[in-house]
């Protein structure tokens, strides 16, 4: 595993951040007791894809750095509010939205063999996916063929494969969407979005002033204004990111 500096620099790279603002980020996020601790040179601490998680999301989520602690904070407690499958089938013959477990948190990744990720306990956080997923990535091949005295499931050629990683501010709701055509057009589709489980962001527009106080005196966040913003990552970063924690080098 690399060092804490290295993977600064590498998810700012992936990103496409400036080295001192991961940098920045990552020593207020160690300050907090949020990533791992050590000394420098030959004594630095060796990262794990969970510090990269939350270097990730830190840098993805938070509005500001000094606040990315308690925002990681909440994401470790995030939980899945919406689920949507779409079972192998072919190009644009499948029904969107109509899978096995629409409104289960488990994610399926039919075929994929997305172990790290499918072997989450039913009450994961979306940190626990982005950790997932970049054990996932770290691998030299995004499947496992099947034994050939085991054919089942098929072989898997993939033509296609997207995961795309998305950040909705200031309502800190975190989507995650897996896109995979293989070599007979036949497509899966699988997306599952999560939220802090203390709820979505109340609109101060339509509490009053006294609800309002209320509602941040029971520790709920409030919305202001009527801006969002949307961050969001693909496959490069989970490739970039997974194969250098694995020690492969750069994806190709």
């Amino acid at each position: 595993m690399p060092s804490p500096g290295e993977l600064q620099k590498k998810v700012a790279a992936a990103l496409g951040v400036e080295d001192t603002e991961a940098a920045t980020t990552w020593r207020v996020l160690r300050e907090a007791g949020l990533v791992t601790k050590g000394g420098r040179g030959r004594s630095a601490a060796q990262v794990t894809p969970r510090d990269a998680a939350t270097l990730i999301f830190a840098i993805c989520g938070s509005t500001t750095i000094k606040d990315a602690p308690t925002y990681i904070a909440r994401m470790e407690t995030s939980r899945g509010h919406g689920h949507r499958v779409m079972d192998w089938a072919p190009v644009g013959e499948g029904k969107m939205g109509s899978g096995k477990n629409p409104l289960s948190p488990a994610w399926e990744l039919e075929r994929l063999h997305v172990n790290s990720v499918t072997d989450l306990p039913t009450a994961h956080s979306a940190l626990d996916v982005l950790e997932g997923f970049l054990i996932w990535a770290g691998g030299l091949r995004y499947n496992i063929d099947p034994a050939e005295e085991n054919p089942d499931p098929p072989k898997l050629v993939v033509k296609h494969l997207s995961v795309s990683v998305t950040f909705e501010i200031p309502d800190e709701i975190t989507r995650f969407k897996v896109v995979c055509v293989d070599a007979d057009d036949h497509e899966y589709f699988e997306e599952q979005f999560y939220a802090p489980s203390g709820g979505y962001y109340y609109d101060s527009r339509n509490l009053t002033d006294d609800a309002t106080a209320r509602v941040e005196a029971d520790g709920h966040p409030v919305r202001r204004g009527d801006m969002e913003t949307e961050r969001r990552f693909s496959i490069h970063t989970l490739g970039e990111v997974g194969h250098f924690l694995a020690g492969i080098g750069d994806a190709k």
